[in-house]
């Protein structure tokens, strides 16, 4: 089978409502997912000048490489549930998900 996108492949193999389900399953998790990295750069941000903490201070007090800082700080960061933690403990708060219906 010979396809010349993954939008064709996907449209082979599934029909438009299944598409749409799928692409709107993603979109919500996307923005779960945004929403929180922005609420942890924030804290993070806030963290840092209220404490008169620098971008290497931050480094070294997490033990992370700069590029994982970084992309924390910038709200671009894949973490895992432990470096929240860590993240939240150096703060001094603790975290909490709250949950809301979509």
């Amino acid at each position: 089978m010979k396809v010349k996108s993954f939008k064709a492949y996907l449209e082979k193999r599934l029909n438009k409502a299944e598409i749409a389900e799928i692409e709107k399953a993603a979109k919500i998790e996307y923005e779960i997912l945004h929403t929180l990295q922005q609420d942890v750069a924030k804290d993070v941000v806030r963290f840092m000048s209220e404490n008169h903490l620098g971008f290497n201070d931050l480094v070294r007090k997490l033990g992370k490489n700069p590029t994982q800082v970084s992309n924390i700080i910038k709200g671009d960061a894949n973490l895992t549930m432990a470096t929240i933690a860590q993240l939240y403990a150096l703060m001094g708060k603790k975290a909490r998900i709250r949950k809301e219906a979509t």
